[in-house]
């Protein structure tokens, strides 16, 4: 789906969360249609679930709110709820032994992506070799194919004047 696609056209939303006091991130996981945030985490303690579950509040309260207010509900005849999204944490997640969650979030994204169960267990080196790959490659294909990214592209000409 393309970035700027109406959000009722969505089952899913996936964003990363920085848990500012853990200098941790996390995988959240908007689902819609259950009006349920799922929480991915890959240092999973009492402790760290809490601070966890407190990053997620801000996004659980306010993207109702967001909604309403840009009328993702009416779209599809939905009534207008403001509660708050249910905040839920995702269970059985292999676990990071050193400082890699920047690894584990990219990968517990690309598993849900591809429907993919994710494994209890996995190689970290093995993924962070893997994905330090892929972005070479796809930096080698965009210098050799001169390809811009979109954000990196220039502007298609004079926006229009809304007024």
């Amino acid at each position: 789906m393309l970035c700027g696609s109406p959000w009722n056209l969505c089952d899913h939303v996936l964003f990363i969360i920085h848990m500012e006091t853990e200098s941790h991130w996390i995988l959240g996981r908007l689902n819609i249609e259950e009006r349920r945030m799922y929480m991915y985490n890959s240092l999973s303690t009492a402790m760290k679930d809490s601070a966890a579950i407190k990053a997620c509040q801000p996004f659980a309260v306010l993207l109702p709110h967001f909604f309403a207010l840009f009328d993702e509900f009416k779209k599809e005849n939905k009534p207008v709820c403001l509660d708050p999204f249910e905040v839920v944490k995702v269970d059985g997640l292999p676990q990071q032994t050193s400082n890699d969650c920047g690894c584990f979030v990219a990968s517990f994204a690309e598993y849900f992506i591809d429907m993919k169960p994710i494994p209890p267990i996995f190689d970290v080196e093995k993924h962070r070799d893997r994905l330090a790959v892929l972005f070479y490659k796809y930096a080698r294909m965009k210098e050799l194919d001169f390809i811009d990214s979109e954000d990196e592209a220039p502007p298609k000409g004079p926006k229009k004047n809304l007024s």
